[in-house]
């Protein structure tokens, strides 16, 4: 075999393992919306690039025909890959959304690393039985004094914020009037941006039409924010819209 063969050979094997990795990433891990708002092109990016030079690169320097102690060489670049998919593979499940969270009027997308799963206090968050992240709600205590205490507890003591204290989550059971109160105006921002506006027209199309169907709050990622929609008869996700949902973003049209 060439060294130009051995490494083609090399490459495709590896192409196939990347692309195993995105499938897994993008239909179990990280479903939509969660692959693009948390970051997982520029994961999977590290992940590749580390592979395909710990891999195919080194396959085409090292390999020679007959070259004495060819097949230990071509052993430890195997296994150095095999490291360094499974280092690689283990930060992308931990850092994947276990949990989506809702706190007064916005939903965050928390990683499984950041969730201390022995604080959780509801069975049915414990577990799941589907793949993607489970919904779970923080209520803030009705006693103005317990609110202020709490909310104290992040700015003044330095502890987490609020949707990332897994003792403070609950089965989400969403409270429509909320829900409606809070709703973002797509009409604002949509006269602010045109490209926000074709993407709202897009969903609303995608829905037969009737943006009034649903309630619109922030879903907060670790490489972006968007907008999630949720049906305004249940309160249950039903889509997304990927613009930023925060009007300061835009600016005013002149």
């Amino acid at each position: 075999m060439t060294r130009s063969g051995a490494f083609t050979i090399h490459l495709t094997l590896s192409t196939v393992t990347i692309l195993a990795v995105l499938s897994l990433m993008k239909f179990a891990w990280y479903p939509a919306p969660y692959f693009e708002i948390n970051d997982g092109w520029k994961v999977l990016g590290i992940v590749a690039g580390v592979n395909m030079g710990l891999g195919p690169l080194l396959t085409l320097v090292v390999f020679k025909p007959g070259k004495p102690g060819l097949t230990f060489d071509l052993i430890c670049i195997g296994l150095l890959q095999l490291g360094a998919l499974l280092y690689g593979g283990t930060i992308i499940y931990q850092q994947r959304p276990a949990f989506v969270v809702f706190v007064v009027d916005r939903f965050t997308s928390i990683p499984a690393a950041e969730v201390e799963s022995d604080r959780l206090k509801y069975p049915e968050l414990k577990h799941s039985t589907s793949s993607g992240p489970r919904l779970a709600q923080i209520r803030l205590p009705d006693d103005p004094k317990l609110r202020q205490e709490l909310l104290f507890s992040v700015v003044l003591e330095g502890q987490k914020d609020l949707e990332f204290r897994a003792e403070l989550y609950e089965p989400y059971r969403p409270d429509l009037a909320q829900l409606r109160s809070r709703s973002i105006h797509l009409g604002q921002i949509a006269v602010r941006d045109a490209v926000a506006k074709t993407k709202i027209a897009a969903f609303a199309e995608q829905h037969n039409g009737r943006l009034e169907d649903y309630c619109y709050l922030p879903l907060r990622g670790k490489n972006q924010d968007i907008v999630l929609a949720l049906s305004a008869q249940d309160g249950m996700p039903a889509g997304w819209i990927p613009i930023s949902p925060w009007l300061g973003d835009y600016q005013t049209s002149r």
